[in-house]
């Protein structure tokens, strides 16, 4: 074969046939009689190359005749001459798993267009270990949070999911493998990972998708606390029965809350305003409650246009020390009529109308004497 990825493959390829030759012998014997066994025949194919890299022509063997071979050589029988030995049910798991794979990719790769599929598909072998990585630990972060957290929200949780995919990785290339269990328990890892797979992806996509919806739901100025036929209303101001304006009024709505016009009065400083000529006042709460808290007493308090620093705030800043008292849409109003004992309001008494001059009849001219 004379593309390297796939020479690489057959020779992984052929040593997991061997070692499925020889599964029934004992695992130490096995380790012992392919220990090496694919760097040997790496070495072999690079030698090959070499010698005819115009038409590089590298072969295997047959693998249960290679592994006969190993067998005489060590001096072991031969499979099926002596009494079959019991083999674990798990290991008889393993080498049919083993077997069936080897087979499928020798099927896959009889063809050109299987072979350069399946080598298009081991360049992505990286990604999946990345992948199960993330999955690994987005599953962790549920069993310990609660929650599945797909993507990390702090420093620690970024480090632990950097360690689950570093160690995916080294799996995935055959290190920090130390005990004989570990290769299984990574297949285990990798079969749940490919279960677990679909469910968080659909609930990344689900979490993502609202984090946009609350990027777009998301309003810098806060929403408006007090409203009158769709629009804001910035402040209120008081008359008396008698139509005289008051001052320092608190109100209150009808469960006893405070009517405030912001709907965060604790952390709102100023509300912004238009005057009559459409520059932006600021209106700022009464100084006479304590904390900030004045939006109850009306009316409230206005910083002109005119007393607004906009040369370091594009906004612009309200202060209290350029507040002033805001003017009065009118400076009396009507006065209420008081309602009489029988029910019916005194009618307000109305001047009699003035005379109407009657003109005077005017001096008729003197009679001309005819001629």
């Amino acid at each position: 074969m004379s593309d390297t990825a796939t020479t690489t493959q057959s020779i992984r390829d052929f040593a997991l046939a061997v070692r499925t030759a020889l599964s029934d012998l004992p695992t130490d014997d096995v380790d012992e009689l392919t220990d090496g066994l694919e760097a040997d025949l790496t070495e072999q194919a690079a030698d090959v190359e070499a010698a005819d890299s115009a038409a590089p022509d590298f072969e295997l063997d047959d693998p249960v005749a290679y592994a006969d071979e190993l067998r005489r050589a060590a001096g072991l029988p031969v499979r099926g001459t002596d009494a079959p030995a019991r083999v674990p049910w798990l290991r008889r798991q393993r080498t049919r798993v083993g077997a069936l794979r080897a087979g499928a990719t020798r099927r896959i790769r009889s063809s050109a267009a299987g072979s350069q599929l399946l080598d298009f598909m081991l360049v992505l072998r990286p990604l999946w270990w990345v992948l199960r990585g993330w999955v690994v630990y987005a599953v962790a972060a549920a069993l310990l949070g609660g929650a599945i957290s797909t993507v990390p929200t702090d420093p620690l949780r970024w480090l632990v999911l950097t360690a689950f995919v570093v160690l995916s990785v080294q799996w995935g290339r055959g290190r920090w493998l130390p005990w004989r269990w570990l290769p299984g328990f990574r297949t285990v890892v990798s079969v749940c990972t490919v279960l677990v797979l679909p469910m968080v992806l659909l609930i990344t996509a689900n979490q993502t998708g609202a984090q946009n919806s609350a990027y777009v739901d998301y309003n810098p100025y806060p929403a408006p606390g007090l409203m009158q036929n769709g629009e804001q209303v910035t402040n209120l101001f008081a008359y008396d029965a008698d139509g005289q304006p008051l001052t320092d009024v608190q109100l209150f709505d009808q469960d006893g809350r405070a009517l405030n016009v912001v709907n965060d009065p604790a952390n709102t400083d100023y509300l912004p305003q238009l005057d009559a000529v459409g520059e932006q006042d600021m209106v700022v709460p009464s100084l006479l409650v304590p904390g900030g808290s004045g939006w109850n007493v009306f009316p409230l308090r206005l910083v002109t246009s005119a007393d607004i620093d906009y040369t370091y705030d594009l906004l612009g800043q309200a202060h209290q020390a350029d507040a002033a008292p805001s003017p009065f849409p009118f400076a009396q109003v009507r006065p209420l009529v008081p309602v009489s004992e029988a029910g019916e309001p005194t009618p307000s008494p109305t001047p009699d109308p003035a005379p109407v001059p009657t003109p005077e009849p005017s001096a008729s001219a003197a009679p001309v004497a005819e001629q």
